[in-house]
């Protein structure tokens, strides 16, 4: 059997999967506000669209703390991902996963009045957009976290205290886009190398070295995971400068929480496994147990090394515009193509310090390794250590609601 039939029989063999969750108690998203399930506007009976997700039509009045929701970073983030929506062919469908959201030629008008600075912001969504709320088979509620930029000290070559590396995107690294195969399979992708001219998993993180691939940059052990983590990150340098790592591709095997893994130990209490206990902890660990820690998780991030042209530029999301802090959301590509806002409800903070009920507006502008599901996203919540401390609390239960240009109807949509 030779390289391509070894390849393509190995596809054959690959399970698409969701592990979106639901409780069995929904909890009122505001504080005051209506639970979802027992609100009442004026509404279309649910119509499952020819896919996972059951979409309800519903009016703004219906979205919970909607007046008093800050919807201008979203505006601004429309703007971003509107530049990649009218770059499409007029047909083409944003994304061929999540077809509800429509067309190019049904975007144009609402991407056209996002930079018009005359219309207010509520006043442009209301205008131009209807809010849907989502559904799947096993409910309406889902998962919010939020992950953010941070910046850690580092050197381009290692030294006695910055000695982890960051490495570049290996020469022998393959990704392969399933849905070329099979439609079906559409934003599935995996990794691997060829072996003894078959495709193999690639390597994990405790097999990848500097012979391996090139190191960028070197850091602490422990703010290489934490730029690993949470996918991008800046390098304030020796010479006072910064520069910036963004996410190149991963070595495709899965993620393994590295507090879950002193938890586990005995290191780390159940509820003090935090990002600051993390931290501390990898800070004052001995080399070769923090070594144990770190390889416990199998999957590493590459990198590329980027100068930072406006530092006030939040770094790339995988739809490949600048992400904006309480803007963007990472969201699961199999389900929500990029572009789309989604408003959010959360509720039932799930950390020891959670942030109380919120709700936000955020476009669909990257995406992550953990994040799998109809209703499961992580929120950008911005650059530098407020971000990492304000956007650790939030690990929420949320309903989501998707707002699509005026006219396009999502139960009309072909199979996702």
């Amino acid at each position: 059997m030779n390289v391509n039939s070894r390849i393509f029989a190995g596809l054959s063999c690959v399970l698409v999967a969701s592990c979106a969750s639901s409780p069995t108690t929904l909890t009122a998203p505001i504080a005051g506000a209506t639970p979802v399930s027992a609100q009442t506007p004026n509404t279309t009976a649910p119509r499952p669209a020819r896919g996972e997700i059951i979409f309800t039509s519903i009016g703004f009045e219906g979205l919970p703390n909607w007046n008093q929701t800050d919807v201008h970073a979203a505006r601004q983030s429309l703007i971003n991902s509107c530049r990649r929506i009218l770059a499409l062919e007029s047909n083409a469908f944003l994304a061929p996963r999540g077809q509800y959201a429509g067309t190019k030629s049904q975007w144009v008008t609402a991407c056209s009045a996002a930079s018009d600075v005359n219309i207010p912001d509520v006043q442009f969504w209301t205008n131009y957009f209807a809010p849907w709320s989502i559904r799947t088979s096993g409910g309406d509620v889902g998962r919010l976290t939020s992950y953010y930029e941070p910046i850690v000290s580092a050197s381009l070559t290692p030294t006695a205290i910055f000695t982890e590396p960051l490495f570049a995107k290996p020469d022998d690294l393959i990704t392969l886009d399933l849905g070329v195969f099979d439609p079906n399979l559409a934003a599935k992708k995996i990794v691997g190398r060829i072996q003894n001219n078959g495709f193999v998993p690639y390597l994990t993180r405790a097999e990848i070295t500097v012979q391996n691939t090139r190191p960028i940059a070197y850091a602490k052990i422990g703010d290489a995971l934490t730029i690993q983590v949470q996918g991008s990150g800046r390098l304030s340098l020796p010479d006072g400068t910064q520069a910036r790592v963004a996410h190149s591709a991963t070595n495709g095997h899965p993620f393994r929480s590295p507090s879950q893994e002193l938890i586990r130990r005995g290191l780390l209490p159940a509820n003090g496994a935090g990002m600051a206990a993390l931290m501390n902890w990898f800070e004052n660990a001995p080399p070769h147990l923090a070594r144990e820690v770190i390889n416990a998780n199998p999957r590493t991030v590459f990198f590329d090394f980027t100068e930072i042209a406006d530092p006030n530029e939040g770094p790339k999301g995988t739809q490949g515009v600048s992400l904006i802090a309480g803007g963007s959301m990472a969201i699961d590509p199999s389900y929500h193509p990029f572009g789309v806002p989604i408003f959010i409800s959360a509720f039932n903070g799930r950390v020891a310090v959670a942030s109380g009920p919120f709700t936000r507006l955020a476009i669909a502008q990257d995406t992550g390794g953990a994040i799998k599901g109809a209703i499961r996203g992580d929120l950008f919540w911005g650059t530098g250590v407020r971000a990492g401390i304000d956007g650790g609390n939030v690990n929420h239960d949320t309903n989501w609601w998707v707002l699509l240009p005026k006219g396009v109807d999502p139960t009309l949509a072909n199979p996702l």
